[in-house]
């Protein structure tokens, strides 16, 4: 049975986890295969090259897709997210889409996925909280998230939180 982990006995006769051999992740529970999101990304007439990776952030590990616009095509980022949504179960899209003339490669020409830039979060207009309550809870949501504020339209899984986090 193969299951795509990458493992080696220790010195105490353990078996120590160390990646997987696959594009198969984890993230937040769940088994994902990147090659699935990507296919969705590159299905859209607008995408010529996609690449999906992991970004581990202070509030958890999110997905990232990275697409290089099909010839002399606008990518919009935003619509992108959408119509992956409508292909893909909600936990497969990516919570960020960053459009990129060129995909990093190494010195081999593959994707060099760890020159792929961090990803950029998206947020809405700022409407500051009015009530005692909102106050708390914006207050505690930025405190998770880690950034400086948090308004009434702003939402806490698109601002890069998830559910492990919301638990904090």
């Amino acid at each position: 049975y193969r299951t795509g982990d990458l493992v080696r006995w220790n010195r105490d006769g353990n078996l120590e986890f160390l990646g997987r051999t696959d594009f198969q992740v984890k993230v937040r529970g769940l088994r994902i295969e990147l090659g699935e999101i990507e296919s969705a990304l590159v299905a859209l007439e607008e995408v010529a090259q996609a690449v999906v990776a992991v970004h581990d952030g202070d509030v958890g590990r999110h997905l990232v897709g990275y697409v290089v616009p099909a010839g002399g095509r606008s990518v919009d980022a935003e619509a992108v997210r959408e119509a992956v949504g409508r292909a893909l179960p909600a936990y497969m899209v990516p919570d960020a889409v960053m459009v990129l003339d060129a995909f990093p490669v190494t010195a081999s020409e593959k994707v060099d996925r760890t020159a792929l830039p961090p990803p950029r979060w998206n947020t809405r207009e700022f409407r500051a909280p009015t009530t005692p309550i909102q106050q708390v809870v914006a207050a505690v949501f930025a405190d998770v998230l880690g950034i400086d504020r948090v308004g009434l339209d702003d939402d806490f899984f698109a601002l890069g939180g998830n559910s492990l986090a919301a638990t904090r």
